[in-house]
């Protein structure tokens, strides 16, 4: 048997599992000498608050983000787990993530499982009243929306929930409507190209 003196760091530092914790919680309030030696391992751990965008991406990584309801379907859409899903769900939460590759466009890109290596993937935020520029895309698109509402060239509306599936060499553009930015995640095969509109 381990010697609780022993588990006593690991404690601190939050690595025992639950049946050495109930053990070392069972034997430090017994011993007071014990309590002591812990309270000292407990001090030397520095006590960082994480930010608040650190502490969101952490919640959603684990289940608990403003966007788990897609979970289940990012993890579908993208191959990946649902722990992977998660975790690419959570860095729409960090302003670091984001890239601007134009004004009122923001995109995150990431990687979809093995079976869609050749696919561009990421997540693109526009912001009202902006447009995505025309496009075509060299294979199948498949979007889901996370937030807001969107209309494309032809005045079809797409909210938060829907999938859109395009296939291959279709084109578009895509605006903001309404006062709420619009964040999708897209998978396109063989990624896309901006192009005159035609």
């Amino acid at each position: 048997m381990t010697d609780i003196r022993d588990l006593l760091p690991l404690y601190a530092l939050g690595t025992v599992d639950a049946d050495d914790a109930s053990a070392v919680e069972h034997a430090v309030s017994a011993d007071p000498a014990l309590a002591a030696e812990l309270d000292a391992y407990l001090d030397l751990i520095p006590r960082v608050t994480p930010t608040a965008d650190v502490q969101t991406r952490l919640l959603a990584s684990v289940g608990g983000g403003r966007f788990e309801k897609f979970a289940d379907q990012m993890a579908n859409i993208f191959a990946v787990t649902l722990g992977r899903a998660r975790e690419l769900l959570g860095l729409i939460e960090s302003a670091a993530s984001w890239e601007h590759p134009m004004p009122g466009i923001e995109a995150i890109h990431f990687e979809g499982g093995p079976v869609h290596a050749a696919a561009d993937c990421g997540f693109v935020r526009i912001a009202p009243g902006c447009t995505f520029p025309w496009h075509t895309h060299r294979g199948e698109e498949v979007t889901l929306i996370l937030m807001g509402v969107m209309r494309d060239h032809e005045g079809k509306l797409s909210r938060a929930g829907d999938i859109v599936v395009l296939p291959e060499s279709s084109q578009h553009e895509l605006t903001a409507v309404g006062s709420e930015d619009v964040i999708y995640a897209a998978r396109v095969m063989n990624g896309f190209e901006l192009s005159l509109r035609t």
